[in-house]
């Protein structure tokens, strides 16, 4: 029980550490945090967070790794057991909001691009750990449905990326323009009209 405590202990500060990392990093931008900044933050000390991340790089993987299991599977959750394309895109557009409202995509992201010249070794990591996954997993969803005859697939990882493009351009857009909600967009509706879009123009039967 003694251990359990303990591990639970160690959990919630390396949490604690990665929250305070991100918002460092989001209000000032990768270069310009330092570790110490850091450490105030989450109010330990600099040694207490060099127990658990030597860098800032070893906290932004910290921070991808963090964010991308759960969402990981939920993506391969609905891009493997859905039973039609027409399910799955479905599936696709119900998570996408949330994707964007409840997680720390949009921040992330804004993060990257504040810095991504300076960082091209943590652009790389993200882009492999996240971005490259969820678009092989949504090109093995379409090469299915091009198989099968469901739909009309010509180039299914070019295809994946328009499957997935509006979800990095809102969350490009909520991190950056709408950190006031100055520039509020309807998500529901928008992933609604892109899911009704996709479905006609990949063929695929919508009144069934």
């Amino acid at each position: 029980m003694r251990r359990a405590r303990s591990d639970e202990a160690k959990d919630e500060r390396r949490q604690a550490l990665l929250a305070a990392a991100l918002d460092e990093f989001f209000e000032k931008g990768f270069a310009a945090t330092r570790m110490d900044d850091i450490a105030s933050r989450a109010r330990l000390s600099k040694g207490s967070l060099y127990l658990y991340f030597d860098s800032k790089e070893a906290m932004f993987h910290g921070l991808v790794e963090s964010f991308a299991s759960p969402n990981l599977e939920l993506i391969e959750r609905i891009t493997h057991e859905a039973p039609t394309l027409k399910d799955a895109l479905h599936g696709i557009r119900m998570f996408a909001p949330n994707l964007i409202r409840q997680t720390e995509l949009p921040r992330l992201i804004k993060v990257l691009v504040g810095d991504s010249q300076l960082f091209p070794d943590m652009v790389r990591a993200y882009r492999e750990e996240l971005v490259d996954r969820v678009l092989s997993m949504v090109s093995s969803l379409l090469r299915r449905a091009g198989e099968t005859g469901e739909a009309r697939i010509e180039n299914a990882e070019l295809t994946a990326r328009l499957v997935m493009a509006p979800v990095i351009f809102s969350a490009l857009w909520q991190g950056v323009f709408n950190q006031k909600s100055e520039a509020e967009v309807d998500l529901d509706q928008l992933f609604h009209i892109h899911e009704q879009m996709l479905l006609r123009a990949l063929q695929i039967e919508t009144t069934q």
